[in-house]
């Protein structure tokens, strides 16, 4: 998958990634889905980031709703962001 990450400030640049997704789901019912990075195997001239595994837990709660636990891993050249950030 290609994915491109943005955040709402014209002072830190967009970041392009490129990964596999895994999903499982548990014996519990709970979702596992993993994102690992691809983007050595791809190099992008514009990517000064690179996702390490990342991904969340979907559980599912008895009042119909579900509870979803994301956790992000990044490793980001910074040299290009403003010192605001």
């Amino acid at each position: 998958m290609t994915a491109e990450f943005q955040v709402p400030s014209p002072l830190v640049p967009t970041r392009e990634n490129y990964f596999v997704r895994y999903c499982k789901q548990h014996t519990d019912g709970t979702w596992a889905v993993v994102d690992v990075s691809l983007d050595t195997l791809r190099p992008s001239p514009m990517s000064k980031s690179r996702r390490t595994p990342s991904g969340c837990l979907i559980q599912e709660l008895p009042n119909g709703y579900s509870k979803v636990t994301w956790v992000e891993h990044v490793e980001v050249d910074d040299r290009s962001v403003h010192n605001i950030y």
